[in-house]
């Protein structure tokens, strides 16, 4: 079979693909709206035109099907599906600190690494945000308020959804033998022993994260 037929039987297939995935195709343009084909996307985003196709197969980026068998996207739809896009590179990291200059520290590195902090006041509060953010990493001061952080990580790793969260410690000093084995059991990724530089936290941050793709 030439190349040329395959190309053809690859298309095939991905048509057939298409109406698999039953694509819930927008609005028809209006007259005059800007519109995209998966090509002219590919080469904004430096990908082929067929990784495009991918995503409207999967109902990711919406399109419409011209009579001529072409998709086309809305520009609308795009930008859309670039915001979309760029909050799923966004991870959500909790930050359990009573200390309002460390905890500002914390925020802005975590913001700076184009990353979304949720801040937890409390035990309580932490558990809450806990369940219904999913952070991508946990940052606990051991020495919290009215429960402890140890407390709250055993309680994060009890949690189905959340027992194989990363886990970054934060503690006034070093740990002692008997703590050093619980944060190994709590199966924590780090350890910082307080005060910390900027450059070292966010040193430590970036290397749970990139590790927990």
């Amino acid at each position: 079979m030439t190349s040329r037929k395959k190309d053809r039987g690859r298309q095939s297939v991905a048509a057939e693909q298409a109406a698999l995935y039953g694509v819930s195709l927008p609005q028809q343009p209006a007259e005059g709206e800007r519109v995209l084909s998966p090509n002219e996307i590919g080469k904004i985003l430096n990908v082929t035109g067929e990784a495009v196709k991918q995503w409207i197969y999967h109902r990711r980026l919406p399109a419409v099907k011209l009579p001529n068998g072409y998709w086309k996207v809305k520009v609308s739809d795009f930008q859309q599906f670039l915001k979309a896009r760029n909050e799923v590179g966004k991870r959500r990291v909790l930050v359990t600190d009573t200390r309002e200059g460390d905890l500002k520290d914390v925020l802005g590195i975590v913001e700076n690494l184009g990353h979304q902090p949720v801040v937890a006041h409390n035990y309580a509060d932490a558990l809450l945000k806990a369940s219904d953010n999913h952070p991508a990493l946990f940052v606990i001061n051991i020495s919290m308020k009215e429960a402890d952080g140890w407390k709250l990580a055993e309680k994060i790793r009890a949690q189905k959804s959340l027992r194989n969260a990363p886990i970054l410690l934060l503690a006034d000093a070093d740990l002692s033998d008997e703590d050093a084995d619980r944060a190994v059991q709590l199966g924590a990724q780090g350890f910082l022993k307080r005060p910390v530089s900027a450059q070292t936290l966010t040193a430590e941050i970036e290397r749970i994260l990139d590790r927990n793709l």
